[in-house]
């Protein structure tokens, strides 16, 4: 199975992202990269309007492409940034809904998205 490339640094984010949070790592990175400066206040905001945080989560995304900073050289914050921000770009919404309103979901589209008064009372016990 062949991965791409944006593939394979997604999963090199999300492991070293756990293990920088296990033990942090340090690293000599090259003299000419600045690391941004991080900006606590900052939320992503509307999606159509980029803000600050979500600007310098694309800045370092690009980065990591192109080798220039580690992710050792990224906060806590700003890697799950990065994470959130690439996840994003690529269309990858995770799904938040609670195990029963996915269960509750799951069962109307089975019944064919309009079950009957019994059926909702099947579903709410089955779904408890």
């Amino acid at each position: 199975m062949k991965m791409s490339s944006s593939a394979m640094l997604l999963a090199g984010l999300m492991i070293t992202a756990s293990a920088q949070a296990e033990q942090p790592q340090m690293r000599a990175r090259p003299a000419e990269t600045p690391t941004p400066a991080p900006s606590p206040g900052d939320t992503y905001g509307l999606p159509g309007a980029p803000t600050e945080r979500a600007l310098r989560a694309r800045a370092n995304l690009e980065a990591l492409y192109a080798g220039r900073i580690y992710t050792s050289d990224l906060s806590p914050q700003d890697l799950q940034d990065v994470l959130d921000f690439e996840r994003m770009a690529r269309g990858v919404v995770p799904d938040n809904r609670t195990f029963q309103q996915q269960c509750i979901d799951e069962e109307v589209r089975r019944n064919g998205g309009n079950p009957t008064r019994l059926a909702w009372q099947v579903i709410r016990l089955k779904c408890q």
